[in-house]
């Protein structure tokens, strides 16, 4: 027997009501939603609605949360309401379920959503989400395994805001959040009591200066492919400048910078690209750079 989209909705309904896991269900809630930790919570915009939230608590509670035992609570469940000879299946597709963040690869309007991450493809069956998403959009969700049906989503599944470009794309699989660490995310917490200043970007005054601290980086780490003079640099800059591609030098810059462990590591390589972009003299504007007309605005209106 293969689970069927109402299933898993008994499932998830006997784990938001069930007696049984009242105690476990309710320090659960405190957990994901993280009422004992500092900051102030403040949702980005369309993740904040009540029942989004729980939505997303139910999802992780029934198929990620461990109990004691090991098992997951829609397993507890699935003996309580599935008959005995068609329990092993379940249980199984319980136990292989995933939170991913994948591509929509396809769309099949009415009927669901290829999906896909790095080497792995999924087929989705769900008519709801084949008219919400597009392809090139992002999902976050549990997604379970249905047999020769494809994959079912679980609920508190979300459009990931941000846009993913193929180079990360090829790597996705090392930016993927656990069901808390996304929970965070959504909920931008301000901790008043440890507000650090973010990080400073590289700011030089010359574009062989920008040049020099990203050809130090790249060598130190081993991206030969951001080793580059300051004429190929500014050939490079340009290509982008001119036309109405500007958004892409980013994901230049990431196929160029190859794998990385985190997003703050992208992040640096980004910022050290964009040192360049930002000392880079534009033609259009005298030979001036984006710091030098920066500087003169700074300087003529007092600031």
């Amino acid at each position: 027997m293969s689970l069927t989209a109402g299933m898993v909705e008994e499932l998830v309904a006997w784990c938001a009501t069930s007696d049984v896991l009242g105690d476990v269900r309710s320090k659960a809630r405190r957990e994901f939603f993280g009422y004992d930790e500092p900051g102030e919570v403040h949702y980005m915009e369309g993740a904040g609605e009540v029942t989004n939230r729980e939505r997303r608590f139910l999802g992780w509670f029934a198929f990620t949360f461990k109990l004691p035992d090991g098992r997951k609570p829609s397993e507890l469940a699935a003996a309580a309401i599935i008959n005995e000879g068609e329990l092993p299946a379940v249980v199984e597709s319980i136990r292989q379920s995933r939170h991913v963040l994948a591509m929509v690869a396809m769309v099949n309007p009415g009927r669901g959503l290829i999906l896909k991450l790095e080497d792995e493809e999924f087929i989705v069956n769900n008519r709801q989400l084949s008219y919400l998403f597009s392809r090139g959009d992002a999902i976050y969700a549990h997604i379970i395994p249905a047999g020769r049906y494809g994959w079912l989503v679980g609920p508190g599944w979300l459009q990931w805001p941000i846009r993913i470009m193929p180079g990360m794309q090829a790597m996705l699989k090392k930016f993927q959040l656990d069901p808390i660490e996304l929970e965070r995310f959504l909920q931008q917490r301000i901790d008043l009591a440890n507000d650090r200043p973010k990080p400073e970007m590289p700011r030089d005054s010359s574009l062989q200066a920008a040049v020099d601290r990203m050809t130090e980086a790249a060598k130190a780490e081993g991206r030969p492919k951001l080793i580059m003079t300051p004429a190929e640099w500014r050939k490079l800059v340009f290509a982008y400048m001119k036309s109405s591609r500007a958004a892409e030098f980013g994901r230049e810059i990431i196929n160029r910078v190859g794998e990385v462990n985190s997003v703050d590591d992208l992040n640096k390589w980004l910022g050290l690209a964009m040192n360049i972009w930002n000392n880079t003299p534009q033609p259009d504007r005298g030979g001036k750079s984006a710091f030098e007309i920066r500087q003169n605005y700074d300087i003529q209106s007092g600031g």
